[in-house]
């Protein structure tokens, strides 16, 4: 059970005629987080010439491209596997591009048997509700 004041700490009447820190600031106000007026200094502007980005260059054989309308499917090993959350929405690793590739052939052979089993749950569970 702690005690107050503990050692060391001032008193009560210590504490009370205390002068304040000029090191930090004591109170915040709510202007500090939602200001009243916009800064004039925060507006957007057109680019100036070099500002932009590159335009994308055209015969880049690295990017891969994907025609929508085909049906063809492309992979995106780089981003990591695909991870099905339990509510049905779909993720990744953030940190996929960091692990070696001995941690990213395990990650992947977890995810896939977790992303399975996962996909049979909310299919039966969407069976289930199209029953009742």
């Amino acid at each position: 059970v702690t005690k107050f004041p503990r050692k060391g700490s001032p008193t009560l009447r210590e504490a009370a005629t205390m002068e304040p820190s000029n090191n930090y600031q004591t109170t915040v106000d709510t202007d500090t987080f939602h200001p009243r007026e916009a800064d004039p200094a925060d507006v957007a502007r057109v680019a100036q010439g070099g500002e932009g980005l590159p335009a994308p260059s055209g015969d880049d054989a690295s990017v891969p491209k994907l025609d929508i309308n085909s049906g063809e499917s492309i992979a995106m090993d780089a981003m990591g596997p695909v991870v099905v959350n339990d509510d049905g929405s779909l993720s990744r690793i953030a940190n996929w591009p960091m692990l070696t590739d001995r941690e990213k052939e395990v990650t992947q052979r977890r995810i896939a048997k977790r992303n399975k089993e996962r996909l049979d749950r909310l299919r039966e569970a969407a069976k289930e509700n199209e029953r009742a």
